[in-house]
């Protein structure tokens, strides 16, 4: 059973994954590199100093953050979590990370004496604040099953997905089919304006067919009631995309359809709606 937790990374995903395990009654100590993230927790949590004041101590680490190279900085040097790690700690990356990076990663926990996990989640804002995610494990089972009890403050399921590095794998496969489902989504909007079509009869056509798939439903729900307000970032999104097509290169597997969607993000990432949600990208193509 795990006693003593600490969790790195209070962004929009982070703080609502550490506020339900402070619900269920973790002892947590926190840790951003932005500290007014850190400030709402004050009365809950300990506030730590560094990533590595946070690790001191903890039986669990966990790590919530936007990419590689903000991974990479909680982890590692002089203030990273690694510093201050102790012998058998579970180390939890829940980050949308290459698997490159976690390879590297897992090699460094291993080395600090720490027992890795890559357990990227399913999920935005809302199931993260409902305890709702799915977690999508890469590593050993045993390690796996310890921490459990604190999954579960945090998610309906838990998947063990195969070897370290496999959640990883999975969370850009995941993610990638999103965004080309937005993508489309995105087109089909212009064409129905275009073509004069009605836009509710046409979209509600479309949702009571094979193509309203659960992502095509939200994303069309937020669209026609103007609400941008981010779940999921545009941008996050896009920095997914670009991760499956670096991860897929090397396997000798072609993404055309993906590099096409992530043509389409970037486009409304340069209009300056990059911290909007994915459904953005819809607004975005229908005014070019």
């Amino acid at each position: 059973m795990t006693r003593s937790l600490a969790f790195l990374g209070l962004g929009m995903m982070g703080s609502a994954m550490a506020r339900r395990l402070i619900d269920a009654g973790f002892a947590l100590s926190v840790f951003n590199r932005n500290p007014e993230r850190s400030a709402p927790f004050s009365e809950a949590a300990r506030i730590a100093v560094s990533a590595r004041d946070a690790a001191e101590g903890a039986d669990l680490i966990i790590s919530m953050v936007t990419d590689d190279r903000g991974s990479r900085g909680m982890w590692l040097g002089t203030d990273g979590a690694l510093a201050g790690l102790k012998p058998g700690t579970v180390c939890l990356e829940a980050s949308t990370l290459t698997p490159d990076w976690i390879g590297e990663w897992a090699g460094h926990v291993t080395g600090a004496g720490g027992v890795p996990l890559d357990a990227p989640v399913t999920g935005s804002k809302l199931q993260a604040e409902t305890g709702q995610l799915v977690f999508i494990a890469g590593g050993d089972t045993a390690p796996l099953d310890t921490v459990r009890p604190a999954l579960a403050a945090m998610s309906r399921k838990v998947v063990h997905m195969g070897p370290s590095g496999s959640g990883a794998m999975f969370k850009l496969i995941n993610n990638f089919m999103g965004g080309v489902q937005v993508a489309a989504l995105a087109e089909a909007f212009t064409l129905i304006d275009r073509s004069g079509l009605n836009l509710e009869q046409a979209i509600d056509t479309l949702l009571d067919g094979s193509p309203g798939s659960p992502m095509v439903r939200m994303i069309a729900g937020r669209v026609l009631a103007e609400d941008y307000r981010p779940n999921f970032q545009l941008a996050l999104q896009a920095k997914d995309m670009a991760y499956a097509l670096k991860a897929a290169a090397p396997l000798g597997v072609d993404l055309p359809t993906v590099r096409a969607a992530l043509d389409t993000f970037n486009t409304a990432v340069a209009e300056g709606r990059g911290g909007d949600d994915i459904a953005a990208v819809v607004k975005s193509v229908r005014e070019r």
